[in-house]
This record gives C-alpha cells, structure tokens and sequence, in this order.
C-alpha cells in the first residue's frame, strides 16, 4: 500500500472513530434520560370487588370495596386509598330507599363500630392502619398477611386493624395488578372517592338498582390531574311480588364489562361505556377541578367538543364524584 493510500484509510479510521463516539455518546444521553424518565414516573392502579349479599325477602346487601394503589417500579405501594360503599335496602322501609349512601370512610364515627370493636377503633381509622401496612409491601406480601378467616395475621397491625379484610386485601392486590404508567409522579398526591346514588329511572316494581361510581386520580402540587381512572357499577336487585329474587352474588363494574355492557349498539358514536370513560380520563388529564366541572352542560352531558367526540354518556355524576376526590 502506498503512503497516500496509509493516509486516506487513516483518515477515514479516525473519522469513523469519531462519528461512532459521537453517536455513542448520543445513545446513552437517551438512555440515561429514559432511565431518569422512568425512575420519576409511577404506576396508578385501581380495583372494586363488589357483591350482593345476606339476602332475604325484603332485605339485603350491596357492598363495592375500592382500593387506588400507586405503585413504583418494584411494584411496592407507595401510596394506598381503601373505601367501601356498604348499603342495606329495605323493601318494607321507603320502597327500599336508603337515606344515608355515605360511604363507611365518609361516615366517620356514624358508621358506629367503635363500641363494637375489641380495639375501640372506627372502620376509617382501622382502614388507614391497613392502608399505611401496604405501603413498601408487594401485592403478595399483602396477600399473604391475611389469614385463613380473612383478618390481618400481622402482630403490629392487629393492634390497629381487626376488620375482616379479605375483599379489602383482594382489592387492593389487584389494584397493583392492574397499575399503569399514566403519567403519575412519586411526589403527587393519590385521592381516591366513591359515590352511591338510587337509579330511580331503572328501579320498579321488578328491580331495585343502586349505581356507585368510582374515581381514582393523582394530583400534582398545583392541584392537576397527573393520572385519572374512573368506573362505575350497577347492583341490580330483581323483585317479584314485592319480595327480592337475587341470589347472593358478585357483579362487575361496567369497564370489567366491557363489550358486554351492550352500549356500543346504541351509542351515536359507536363506542363502548369503557372506551367513552377512557377517553373521559385522557381527556381530564393536565386539568383542575374547576376546568374538568366546566365542561358538563346542563344536560349532564360533555359541552367539549373535544370530549364529545369520544364521550356521549352522561358525565355530571362521573364529574361530581372525580370532582369530590379532588378535594
């Protein structure tokens, strides 16, 4: 090889050399902000265990546990919400109207179990005891600290928290299960609301139904959504001759639906309750209570045309409730 050919394959090394150090050291500047990106971010997780239970001819009970998780990159809770909507309608009493739908967190000492526990705790103080266990823990670890008879076995949490807890647990578990990176931080705040109210159009001399909606949304220093997920259920109690004929059971939230909901054939836009709610959430996203309120006609519905589009069903009581966990 000849002394001008050494050079211009030496050339061509060195500018090779240094086009490849270059794009190297661009590719782990992307890595390392990816890495960083994902070291902030935390997942945001819900789950509702709902049931119809201790049925008689006249009376029973609807019970839709809630748990909101934030989860970081190991899947340990960082943050927990637990809440219960619990109700007894009675068909002898008001047609089955329950006058009081707060939940058993939103009842404070009315809910009444203080003088009944062995600890002398209210139901929203022994919660948060559980919630705060959860906190550093997988959601088998949490699993794992229940029972057989579905009490907490651990020695320092039984001294806060004899509840049963079993549904409580299962909840909250599948809450971590379900977790998404939504755009959720460590350092925002986690809220959690449930709401109860009697569906008087759906209920009749056959069937008494109670809706509960459900919302769990991050919130950031200035009071912005981060990450929202929303649901609701339907517990519908079939009635003959004035006398109940549910049986004791579960029953889904209209997401955990999905195509069986059966609203896509009567939707003008051809989607989904669980598809209009996700395109509910993106939308509230980067939004504060005051611009998400702002957004619901007076029909109940979206006046948004950019929510419009992708949401047609009513919003006030999806609104109402996402608005109280704000709070």
């Amino acid at each position: 090889m000849t002394k001008l050919k050494k050079l211009i394959v030496s050339g061509i090394a060195v500018v090779l050399a240094v086009s490849l150090t270059a794009c190297n050291v661009d590719i782990q500047s992307d890595a390392l902000s990816d890495n960083s990106t994902d070291t902030s971010a935390v997942k945001t997780g819900y789950s509702v265990i709902s049931t119809i239970s201790d049925v008689t001819e006249t009376t029973l009970t609807i019970d839709s546990v809630c748990a909101a998780v934030l989860v970081d990159n190991d899947g340990k809770v960082i943050d927990c919400k637990i809440d219960q909507a619990h109700i007894k309608p009675n068909l002898t009493q008001n047609n089955g109207d329950v006058a009081d739908l707060r939940t058993k967190f939103e009842k404070q000492e009315d809910y009444g179990l203080r003088s009944a526990s062995a600890i002398q705790k209210e139901w929203y103080e022994q919660i948060s005891a559980f919630e705060d266990f959860t906190k550093g823990k997988t959601a088998d670890e949490i699993i794992n600290s229940v029972d057989e008879n579905g009490y907490v076995s651990d020695t320092d949490l039984k001294a806060s928290c004899t509840i049963k807890v079993s549904d409580i647990s299962q909840a909250v578990a599948n809450a971590i299960g379900s977790a998404q990176y939504l755009g959720a931080s460590e350092t925002d705040i986690l809220r959690l609301a449930v709401s109860t109210q009697k569906n008087n159009s759906a209920s009749s001399d056959t069937n008494l139904q109670y809706d509960s909606y459900y919302a769990a949304v991050t919130l950031n220093s200035d009071g912005i959504i981060t990450s929202c997920l929303i649901d609701a259920s339907q517990a519908k109690c079939t009635i003959a001759d004035g006398m109940f004929t549910v049986s004791d059971c579960d029953f889904a939230t209209k997401k955990e639906l999905k195509e069986d909901y059966g609203m896509k054939g009567a939707s003008q836009i051809g989607k989904e309750w669980y598809e209009q709610a996700g395109a509910f959430e993106e939308f509230a996203k980067g939004k504060t209570a005051a611009e998400i309120t702002a957004v619901v006609g007076n029909d109940g519905y979206s006046s948004d045309a950019d929510l419009s589009a992708g949401c047609t069903i009513d919003i006030s009581p999806i609104v109402s409730n996402l608005v109280n966990a704000m709070a």
